[in-house]
């Protein structure tokens, strides 16, 4: 087994580096149809006349005229107008030919020249998580937390607010010059309650003295397979956790929040996405199979005006018969249950890989190799999708093996698994995703994050091979793009598609700019690349006839505009299924009767 490296970056030396890059982020913001026509944006934003003469069986629903449809078809037509009805796309074309099927009841949208393009699909997001993070946590975040003394300032506030002897939990990004607090960053001010507090990430935590003295953690706790606990040097926890299965030793202690809690959530992040112009998310990280039941009980409701997907999370061996007998196979147009989640590392100082790097542990899979192989082996064979955390090059070779080994005994037809993330990962690996037909949903955004810190982390040669994005694509890997919210502090599309085309770190250095993406490909993996992430390129990602009317109204071309200009500009208006699910922009853009217009 290869040593160590003697020079190593600790979590909370990476986080020390990445943490000015969160400091100011917030969480933040039936008749013949005319074909497809490529025409010009409308140079002049003036409606043409509009005469209502389609009959009423054939006539419309909602019409925009008068914009640039950006349609991501296969040729990434323009179009300047579209037409909707009974939830699906009814034509596209120019705005004289969308305008011959108005009736009198049709509601006409003046575009006004503004663009419009499909709605985004977030492929990765933890969606009720971000639910959880306004109230289930408590936050500490930057502007009011960035230093130790502003952590334990706001943690005595908590602590005031919080009966003697109950739980204190919350979360953090970075914690300025140390990164994770230890126990006795948190002792002085909680003697008497026990505390957890999350780093935003999701995968450290840090507990005070008593939350570990009521768990039984101490120097006799063995680190459980595939997580690590934080020690001093006589060998006593720190209070620090690595990776899920170690935060699990704490968690299982802490009152769990209610299902009406994860109810409450789903309703409610909605908003939140629909506002950035998501019409589609994939919640990729739902853990429990009544937090699944929950989604699925919210579409089944009539809940959802957004489209959703989820994923169970397998964390420990035991949860397969779980995800094999307990989770119901629901679909419906609003919701759905999607397949299976592993987690094979954690995040970079925890990446699983190949060679020794300058984090904590490189060579420690969450997962035993062949208890990991068998459970894939088994979803598999639910005819589901698979998604695999993976971070290091490492994770990334043992999760195509897994694939590659159930697709062999099993070759159903195009089962399109996932890697997720897929930080590092090597040539041949890119080769081998091709042949397998894997999907890499990434989030590009993370250079923004951590990207300064990756060549010391990982070395000058590995550090060429983050989020690769220009090599997928040119050789033939689909892509799908996501928000990893609330991993990561932006959960609007915005931040995806910039960091995508710019790969900026904090410092604005280009990392490795000959990975970037041009804003049309980041579009296309964020539309058509996330639908078919989930086997829904057919019904969804493009403006084309037959399709979901899911659209978003720009108050900017994302074609034309700078990455700052794009970055400032707003969702003037959100259309799920043909229905006005968020609407910005003034009262310009409200839907008016064809009739009264007429008239």
């Amino acid at each position: 087994m290869k040593k160590h490296p003697s020079r190593r970056i600790t979590r909370r030396q990476f986080l020390v580096g990445a943490g000015a890059a969160l400091a100011g982020a917030t969480l933040a913001c039936g008749r013949e149809q005319p074909a497809a026509t490529i025409v010009s944006p409308t140079d002049s934003p003036t409606l043409p006349p509009i005469v209502p003469t389609a009959p009423t069986g054939q006539a419309a629903d909602t019409v925009l005229l008068n914009g640039k449809i950006i349609t991501v078809d296969a040729g990434d037509s323009i179009a300047q107008a579209v037409a909707l009805k009974d939830g699906l796309i009814q034509a596209v074309g120019s705005s004289e030919q969308v305008s011959a099927i108005v009736g009198e009841s049709t509601q006409v949208i003046d575009l006004e020249g503004r663009a419009v393009t499909p709605g985004l699909i977030d492929a990765h997001n933890h969606f009720q998580v971000m639910g959880l993070m306004h109230s289930y946590y408590t936050p500490f975040l930057p502007p009011e937390v960035v230093t130790v003394q502003d952590l334990q300032a706001k943690l005595a506030e908590a602590v005031g607010q919080t009966a003697e002897g109950e739980w204190v939990i919350g979360y953090f990004m970075f914690i300025q010059g140390i990164g994770l607090p230890t126990r006795h960053d948190l002792d002085s001010v909680s003697p008497n309650h026990p505390v957890f507090i999350l780093q935003q990430g999701g995968h450290y935590g840090s507990s005070n003295s008593l939350a570990l003295q009521m768990t039984g953690i101490d120097a006799n706790t063995p680190d459980p397979p595939g997580g690590m606990i934080g020690r001093e040097a006589d060998g006593e926890p720190d209070g620090i956790f690595y990776n899920h299965r170690a935060m699990d030793l704490v968690r299982r202690h802490i009152p769990r929040y209610t299902q009406e809690t994860v109810h409450e959530n789903i309703i409610s992040m909605q908003t939140l996405f629909a506002a950035c112009g998501v019409t589609s998310f994939q919640d990729n990280n739902v853990r429990g199979t009544d937090t699944v039941a929950t989604y699925l009980d919210v579409g089944r409701q009539g809940g959802m005006y957004l489209r959703g997907a989820v994923y169970y999370t397998l964390e420990w061996p035991g949860d397969l018969d779980r995800a094999l007998y307990e989770i119901e196979h629901y679909k419906d147009d609003f919701m759905r249950f999607a397949g299976f989640k592993f987690l094979l590392d954690g995040q970079m100082t925890m990446a699983y890989c190949h060679e020794p790097h300058n984090g904590e542990r490189w060579d420690m899979p969450t997962w035993n190799p062949q208890t990991y192989k068998d459970a894939v082996r088994a979803l598999h064979d639910t005819g589901l999708q698979i998604c695999v955390h993976c971070v290091g090059d490492a994770a990334v070779d043992l999760t195509l093996d897994a694939f590659e080994e159930a697709m062999n005994a099993n070759p159903r037809p195009d089962p399109r698994h996932r890697i997720e993330h897929c930080i590092i990962s090597t040539p041949q690996a890119t080769q081998r995703m091709k042949d397998l037909g894997v999907v890499v949903s990434t989030q590009p955004q993370f250079i923004r994050i951590g990207g300064d810190g990756y060549v010391d982390l990982f070395g000058a040669e590995r550090g060429k091979r983050i989020i690769v994005t220009r090599e997928w694509l040119d050789e033939g890997v689909h892509l799908a793009l996501g928000s990893d919210a609330p991993s990561t502090p932006w959960y609007t599309p915005l931040a995806t598609l910039i960091g995508a085309v710019t790969r900026a770190t904090f410092s604005n250095e280009r990392y490795e700019p000959e990975q970037a993406l041009t804003i049309q490909e980041a579009l296309r993996a964020h539309t058509m690349g996330s639908a078919y992430a989930g086997h829904e390129e057919d019904v969804k990602g493009s403006i084309e006839v037959g399709k979901m009317a899911d659209m978003v109204v720009w108050s900017t071309d994302p074609y034309k505009a700078s990455m700052q200009e794009l970055w400032n500009s707003a969702i003037d208006m959100t259309m799920v299924g043909g229905e006005i699910v968020h609407q910005g922009g003034g009262a310009s853009l409200s839907p008016r009767r064809a009739r009264d217009l007429w008239g």
